[in-house]
């Protein structure tokens, strides 16, 4: 008998009501205990939440895989907090909208940048939804979205509107003090693994949400905080297998291609004299991979796609989209600028072919068209901003019968620093079962390697533009800095 009653008393069920005020603590102390919280909303039987009038519009289609991903959230008129995982490309927009839509109660979107919340309220309104604009409302730095308007119950807006550390207006303020007063049904977090790790429990103490669902396209950061956000959010509920969906039409057929570009003599020389910090300007700057930049630029360009050049530096993208005669987008354009130069990279006969871009490209941007990346530099490898760049041309392509219908190119200073970061970049893209192959020829028309050109000094190698290059390369930040506002009226560098 004592031992049935031993075992009651293991199996005994406790129901304890927790201050919603106190619940981050709660959930913060049993981490530290190493008893992670599973989380569910029973929405179908809360009277309390203020609901949100939403139905999805006639003629939406749930693909088989988000309808699955759904399916690992959703029982039983409960919600389980969790991630998502899918591709870039394969409708993270759409199954967080879904689940907003499925939940019925006031719902908060946080993204990481004001254009990503333009394009969710986008598709809200006039795609997936019948949500009406006065029920949305979208805070950003620019007051006139919200100032003097009822707090709706939708709100959509960044991680740095709510993770502000310096002072706020009076009217940002009390808005954030109506965000915390509301018991909010459910908060999604858009590309959550780019947030602050550090901020995170911040944005959770703004926006008090019963279920919390995280979206993502890669569970990848370069810190340890990965698992810390698993914590404050909850497990991973499904994640899509991206060869699958590449097998069935859903996604591209990208080709990863690695081309390893000879440092000029003179760079070497000068790379070989340098400090570190130097050496990084110099393999960056490498005049064979503006050489190698025009050539693939040229040569897709002809095929008619549509091509997008990163670099985390700056300097790269304005000096060679000059150069070229080419446009391009980097942070300090404003909000109407980007969206005007997006929609003519978006327009299919548009003289826009081409986009530079910095940093500011690697979330959150729709462009479907793009078929080939070619990536300058990168930030030391990023297994991160390798899988966000990816992304943004895994949109399924026309082009059936050919082997990869979509092309990503990684520049690569031989010789350098850059080769050991570029080792572990390769190895993040072959564990992940991307196709994977070295170049280090880029034959002309001619039948002539461009960077053997010149006695093998490279097409620019011994040339005016080789010096320039080099001056840009070794040039004090700051003189940079200055310079490029100058440039751009006042702009910050970046």
């Amino acid at each position: 008998g004592g031992r049935r009653e031993q075992g009651a008393a293991r199996s005994k069920v406790w129901q304890i009501e927790i201050d919603r005020k106190m619940h981050l603590d709660v959930k913060k102390r049993c981490l530290e205990l190493n008893l992670p919280c599973l989380e569910e909303y029973d929405f179908a039987n809360d009277q309390m939440t203020p609901g949100l009038n939403i139905e999805a519009r006639a003629g939406t289609f749930i693909r088989s895989y988000q309808e699955k991903s759904l399916s690992k959230m959703f029982s039983n008129g409960r919600a389980r907090s969790g991630f998502i995982v899918l591709p870039c490309g394969a409708g993270k927009t759409l199954v967080g909208i879904s689940a907003v839509a499925n939940v019925k109660k006031c719902a908060a979107v946080i993204c990481n940048t004001s254009m990503a919340v333009t394009q969710w309220k986008q598709q809200f309104m006039s795609t997936w939804t019948d949500v009406k604009e006065s029920d949305i409302t979208c805070f950003l730095s620019k007051g006139s979205d919200w100032r003097d308007k009822p707090l709706g119950k939708l709100l959509i807006t960044t991680y740095p509107m709510i993770t502000l550390d310096k002072k706020r207006s009076q009217a940002g303020q009390d808005l954030i003090e109506q965000i915390k007063a509301r018991q909010w049904g459910i908060i999604v977090l858009d590309e959550v693994h780019l947030s602050f790790a550090d901020k995170f429990w911040q944005v959770l103490n703004v926006v008090n949400a019963h279920c919390k669902l995280g979206l993502t396209a890669t569970l990848v950061r370069e810190d340890d905080k990965i698992s810390e956000l698993k914590n404050l959010i909850g497990p991973k509920l499904y994640e899509a297998d991206w060869q699958d969906l590449a097998s069935q039409g859903y996604l591209a057929r990208v080709q990863c291609v690695e081309v390893w570009c000879p440092m000029t003599p003179l760079f070497m020389k000068a790379y070989l004299e340098h400090s570190a910090r130097q050496k990084k300007d110099l393999w960056i700057m490498n005049p064979n991979k503006l050489a190698a930049v025009e050539f693939l630029v040229h040569f897709w360009e002809a095929q008619g796609n549509k091509i997008i050049v990163f670099s985390d530096d700056l300097r790269p993208v304005v000096a060679y989209s000059d150069r070229m005669g080419r446009r391009c987008m980097t942070g300090d354009d404003d909000a109407q600028t980007r969206e005007e130069v997006l929609l003519k990279f978006r327009t299919p006969n548009s003289d826009v072919k081409t986009l530079f871009m910095s940093s500011v490209g690697d979330a959150a941007i729709d462009l479907p068209d793009a078929s080939v990346i070619i990536q300058i530099s990168s930030n030391f490898g990023s297994r991160q901003k390798e899988a966000q760049r990816l992304g943004r041309i895994l949109r399924p392509k026309p082009g059936a019968n050919s082997r990869f219908n979509a092309h990503f190119y990684t520049l690569v200073s031989q010789d350098t620093q850059e080769m050991y970061y570029s080792t572990k970049r390769q190895r993040y893209l072959v564990d992940q079962g991307y196709a994977f192959k070295v170049v280090t020829k880029l034959e002309n028309a001619d039948g002539n390697d461009i960077f053997s050109l010149n006695k093998g000094a490279g097409k620019y190698g011994t040339t005016e533009l080789e010096k320039d290059l080099l001056f840009m390369a070794l040039e004090d930040r700051a003189t940079v800095k200055e310079r490029y506002q100058e440039r751009t009226g006042g702009g910050a560098y970046g």
